[in-house]
């Protein structure tokens, strides 16, 4: 599976490790006109109906797919069954919390959050957008501020970034956490990937791209987030812990929430997620006749044309949705918005409606499943669909996802805080004579069509489920227990263990893939790019997970 692997990683990768809340800004790109082709322009020729949505997923591709979305064949693809066991709709079993999305260009969990006057954004916006700004103002607060920490007063030290909070917890008065989260935005924002280059086949006359400074806003760790959300126990309750010289500091619970965060965003089991659909690096995507999105030139890191603005597929969105919230009532991720910015969101239910395909007309799924030989001529997919199937029945799902929020102090944290939001999209399945799902097409309006208004589909661009066996990637360190009611500061040994942590370092290379990372190269007088081979070291700095699990337990006391 090493596309999938690779697909995930570029995509973490790019903040902080992959998937950053995301702040959408409408006309935000993240294509690259140096590295990548950013062309809107084209026609639909024979190389683009050479995949989906022209032409359909074969019946085996979806039914692998749907192995290992769902770990197993175990797994409902038949309509009338899930309808029948009650699964037009659904909850998650516990409510996924919200939290930040922890922006990169204000330091991550090293943010300050309290000093973010977030009333009056709009007029500060140098302070809160310019990541140079931000990391100017840490390196001048670390040097005025870390030596004196033990100086400061209880309302002071409420105020720390989380992260710093973590730090003086341990007793590192070199805050060495916090320092390696803002190395990392500063080498992000001044190089991109290109500052953790490590190895590189660069042939004489050739040069790495260049690259901007720029720093998008929905860059961060929602990543991190939005999987923890679905997974972890909820901070319920402000934990405080007393300092050597006897003060107080209080870890508000979007102090632990962002804890528990950066270690899922910087955890290898964002290497290791099931990952479905592929990311669209385009703000425009371009669109066919009847509004379905479309790929029409290769993006620059894929060795072919693939449906990156076209997927997810329907078919695949539908059955794993109903298997994976509707039966077992877990929470995976999707990414809401199909253009190029990353809105990852912990989906917490759904609601779907069927309708005929043909009339639009909502009603049970037994009234709206129509033969294709009744929809014949007015079907506007008939040629891309699949040759197994032969009946289609339009679905319309209401999706809930708990929505990110601004960093602010709350004492205590519960379902009642979350903002539940929402999104409705359209498509069709395709069913053999048995009614299981063979196939699908996105659908802008329920008749299949572009609408006046309306002239494109609402189709999340990718989703992704943790492995049932997740929890082997968060194991405690052997180390003392710590006593809380004893102690509120951790054993002496914890402060070297989170050392090593901190210190993580994940390796793109030939010697852990099995294949070689490629890197297009440019000639110093001007051409097109090459690919090389090449090899990066990413810095993924974690907190000690032992310290994250005891500051949880005591929120939930």
């Amino acid at each position: 599976m090493k596309t999938k692997h690779y697909l995930m990683m570029s995509l973490t990768l790019a903040v902080l490790s992959s998937h950053g809340h995301a702040q959408m800004l409408p006309n935000q790109d993240d294509c690259d006109e140096e590295t990548q082709d950013c062309s809107t322009q084209g026609r639909v020729g024979d190389a683009n109906r050479s995949i989906y949505p022209f032409k359909p997923f074969t019946t085996d591709h979806i039914k692998a797919r749907l192995t290992a979305l769902n770990e197993g064949e175990n797994y409902i693809s038949n309509v009338f069954q899930m309808e029948r066991r009650g699964l037009n709709r659904a909850n998650t079993k516990v409510q996924p919390w919200g939290g930040p999305y922890w922006a990169l260009y204000q330091g991550m969990i090293g943010n300050t959050y309290q000093d973010k006057d977030l009333d009056t954004f709009v007029f500060s916006l140098r302070r809160n957008l310019d990541w140079k700004k931000n990391v100017s103002d840490y390196k001048k607060r670390a040097e005025k501020v870390h030596p004196k920490i033990y100086d400061l007063d209880e309302e002071e030290l409420g105020k720390l970034a989380p992260s710093e909070k973590y730090d003086l917890l341990l007793g590192d008065t070199s805050f060495d956490l916090t320092n390696r989260i803002w190395a990392y935005a500063e080498k992000w924002g001044s190089e991109k990937k290109w500052g953790f280059l490590s190895a590189i086949n660069l042939p004489d006359g050739f040069r790495v791209p260049s690259v901007n400074q720029r720093m998008a806003l929905w860059e961060g760790i929602c990543h991190g987030w939005a999987v923890a959300a679905g997974h972890t126990p909820r901070p319920e309750r402000t934990v405080t812990v007393t300092l050597p010289n006897g003060k107080r500091m209080p870890f508000y619970p979007n102090d632990i929430k962002a804890l528990i965060s950066l270690m899922w965003a910087n955890s290898t089991l964002q290497s290791n997620v099931i990952f479905e659909g592929n990311r669209c690096n385009k703000k425009n995507p371009d669109k066919d006749r009847n509004g379905r999105y479309i790929d029409l030139v290769k993006d620059r890191d894929d060795v072919s044309l693939l449906p990156r603005c076209a997927d997810v597929h329907p078919g695949i969105f539908h059955v794993s949705l109903v298997n994976i919230l509707g039966v077992e009532g877990r929470s995976f991720v999707v990414d809401k918005t199909a253009e190029a910015p990353i809105a990852n969101q912990p989906v917490s239910g759904y609601e779907l409606y069927y309708f005929n395909p043909r009339t639009g007309k909502e009603g049970p799924l037994s009234e709206s499943v129509l033969s294709r030989t009744i929809y014949g001529d007015k079907d506007p997919f008939r040629s891309s669909r699949n040759a197994e199937a032969t009946h289609i029945v339009g679905v319309e799902v209401k999706l809930k996802y708990v929505d990110w929020e601004y960093p602010r102090k709350a004492v205590t944290n519960g379902p009642g805080d979350d903002k539940i939001s929402d999104f409705s999209f359209t498509y069709d399945l395709e069913l053999d004579w048995r009614g299981n799902v063979v196939g699908g097409q996105w659908r802008v309006a329920r008749k299949g069509g572009p609408g006046v208004v309306n002239t494109k589909t609402h189709q999340p661009d990718f989703f992704w489920v943790v492995p049932r066996d997740w929890k082997e990637y968060f194991k405690p360190l052997s180390l003392p227990a710590w006593n809380f009611s004893r102690s509120t500061l951790p054993p002496s040994d914890f402060a070297p263990a989170a050392r090593g942590a901190h210190s993580f370092i994940y390796e793109e290379s030939k010697r852990y893939w099995g294949v070689s990372p490629m890197c297009p190269v440019f000639p110093e007088n001007g051409g097109a790019p090459i690919m090389v081979e090449c090899e990066f070291r990413y810095p993924r700095p974690q907190p000690l997970i032992n310290v994250i699990e005891t500051l949880l337990d005591q929120s939930r006391r």
